[in-house]
């Protein structure tokens, strides 16, 4: 393994790290994987020979590492080992990726870079499953921040635009390729074959082809996003007259003193005064966080009274997040209380965060259940809640649950009008984590057209339009009552009534095609996919 791939990898994984929140560097995402690509090519600069598996294995791993050094470090924060851990384990999706498109450049030839994209995508959608689906740092996460480009997320979800970046990467890389003669050999003579040798013409097309995928996104973009007065899209209409009124709370309670000795007592006063405040502005909505009550609600008879009667005091309905304890068994819920309403609604968290709390496997292995943080005892729920209000019905996503597409989705499907994400986020302290998880949520909002409201216990609070605008947001370690408005009215779009179609059509395509090389390789002759030639020579 050359020193040069090694740094190669690690300079791919430092810009791909830059390109998250807090730092809006999200461009730096359109060139960061062309030093991990040019690391990867199977042939060595130095003398011509392939690299081997093992020496690929490096290149990923190496890439990844130092990405998620410089991502999901946060996670150290709460718990060390999960840190250590989380790092490690996302890497092994980057040597999957290595390891993969080696193998297809090794059957097929230096073409099968082509695939890129569609396998970068596939590798990304997969990691949404399982007990350790973390779907956090996707490629298309960096551009959140720039709304006319995500808008066709609403279309392909946050996997399409994943898809564009590693494509314009792609392009990027062989035009570094054609440019500089990177990686490419000249023939020189009778026998020897020529690696890749640009000509003028496929650089022109590259450089036609890069400039065409940069623009159509952003005119698509322009499109779609109405000017300020026009309501009506080509997707639907969102109405501007039909609206609701929310206050987000955002306490600012220190980890420690939340569930500390006198954490209850304290909590609850502040939220409550913070509350009252809340309702001189008459919103039709007030938000508390996430387990702003830091105890079993429904048990602690004292505290459900004083919430219910502060509800009918204001006459104003309240969402509180709070645990919850029944039939022996612990949940992470968010309750409504309705002025006047005896009968309360409850949502719970149905995708719990791994390690913090469950543990992934600890049904297979109940030994894991004594190692996990914090306890790791919350059940799952089992119901998409969808919560009833005058002004228009919504649903809540508790914590990272923001982060999955299809949960998401399956609320709007179930006719949520807005979505409430309430979290807390204070675990992380002052790192890039509480930015990062802000930043994933406005592509919730633009997939499905729907607003949100975002309500942390630490920050970072917002408001986010239909098409991914951002308002009122708060920074991290500040206590405020953040005011604003959600429009409603929305119409399903193509993401909403047909999922991740795109993602699992890079996912078909993929996998159909590396079984076609394979079947190939397995029942052609003795095939050199590099000089295109076969293999007479007995052996």
């Amino acid at each position: 393994m050359s020193r040069q791939s090694l740094i190669l990898s690690a300079i791919s994984g430092a810009l791909l790290a830059l390109a998250f929140p807090p730092l809006k560097l999200g461009f730096l995402a359109y060139v960061a994987l062309v030093p991990f690509l040019l690391a990867l090519h199977p042939v060595s600069r130095s003398n011509g020979r392939r690299y081997s598996y093992r020496e690929v294995l490096w290149v990923g791993f190496v890439t990844g590492l130092v990405f998620n050094a410089g991502t999901v470090y946060w996670i150290s924060w709460p718990t060390v080992p999960g840190g250590i851990f989380s790092v490690f384990f996302l890497s092994i999706f980057f040597i999957l990726f290595a390891v993969t498109l080696h193998l297809l450049i090794s059957i097929c030839g230096d073409k099968a870079v082509y695939l890129t994209p569609f396998l970068w995508t596939t590798i990304e959608y997969l990691r949404s499953f399982g007990e350790l689906a973390f779907p956090w740092t996707l490629l298309g996460n960096t551009q959140a921040g720039y709304t006319r480009v995500i808008q066709i997320a609403s279309i392909t979800g946050v996997y399409g635009v994943s898809f564009w970046v590693a494509a314009i990467n792609l392009l990027v890389f062989q035009l570094t390729r054609g440019i500089t003669g990177i990686n490419g050999r000249k023939k020189k003579g009778p026998g020897e074959d020529i690696e890749w040798e640009p000509s003028r013409l496929s650089t022109a097309l590259l450089l036609v082809s890069l400039l065409l995928l940069l623009f159509l996104p952003f005119l698509y973009g322009n499109t779609v996003i109405p000017r300020e007065g026009i309501s009506q899209t080509r997707e639907g209409s969102i109405s501007d007259s039909k609206k609701i009124d929310i206050a987000l709370i955002q306490p600012n309670i220190p980890v420690d003193v939340k569930w500390g000795p006198e954490g209850i007592v304290i909590s609850f006063n502040l939220l409550k005064q913070m509350t009252l405040k809340a309702s001189s502005y008459k919103p039709d909505l007030i938000v508390w966080p996430e387990t702003a009550a830091p105890f079993y609600l429904l048990r602690q008879s004292v505290y459900y009274r004083a919430l219910r009667a502060l509800s009918d005091s204001i006459r104003i309905p309240i969402l509180a997040g709070a645990q919850d304890w029944r039939d022996g068994n612990a949940y992470n819920s968010a309750f409504l209380f309705r002025p006047g309403f005896n009968l309360i609604q409850n949502y719970d968290k149905i995708h719990l965060v791994p390690g913090s709390e469950r543990m992934p496997f600890v049904d297979v292995i109940p030994f894991l259940q004594k190692i996990t943080f914090r306890g790791g005892y919350f059940t799952p729920g089992k119901r998409f809640t969808v919560f009833q209000h005058p002004k228009g019905d919504f649903s809540v996503l508790i914590c990272f649950e923001s982060i999955f597409p299809d949960l998401v989705r399956e609320f709007v499907l179930r006719g949520a009008d807005f979505l409430i994400n309430i979290t807390n986020d204070g675990w992380f302290g002052r790192t890039s984590g509480p930015y990062q998880h802000a930043q994933i949520a406005i592509f919730r909002a633009v997939e499905n057209r729907i607003p949100i409201a975002r309500a942390a216990n630490t920050g970072v609070s917002m408001f986010i339009d239909p098409y991914g605008r951002v308002s009122n947001r708060t920074g991290i370690f500040q206590r405020a009552i953040v005011l604003g408005s959600l429009p409603l009215g929305h119409e399903r779009t193509f993401f909403t009534r047909h999922g991740n179609l795109f993602a699992k059509t890079c996912v078909g395509i993929t996998i159909g095609l590396f079984l076609a090389l394979w079947l190939r390789k397995s029942t052609a002759p003795d095939f050199e996919p590099k000089s295109g030639k076969l293999n007479t020579e007995k052996h």
